[in-house]
């Protein structure tokens, strides 16, 4: 014979806490997401220098200098990653 549980209360309590994970995860995605983002528009203006400069054989010097300043921001974005 099977008894009910004591507690008539714990289906609605089990519903309220897995609603509430449920809610902390999908808030948990959001923010990543949204640092993903904002870390892929970082390497997309990176990646915008590093092509401008290597199409302007002009500036030998400057060159080399912003070829290393998009390649540390760079590093620097995909290390928060």
């Amino acid at each position: 014979m099977m008894f009910e549980p004591l507690d008539m209360q714990f289906q609605k309590r089990m519903d309220l806490h897995r609603a509430a994970r449920l809610s902390m995860l999908r808030n948990r995605v959001v923010k990543r997401m949204d640092k993903v983002a904002h870390s892929v528009d970082e390497v997309e203006q990176a990646v915008a220098v590093l092509v401008e400069t290597a199409n302007r054989p002009d500036l030998p010097y400057a060159r080399d200098l912003q070829i290393a300043l998009a390649r540390q921001a760079l590093r620097r974005t995909c290390a928060r990653a």
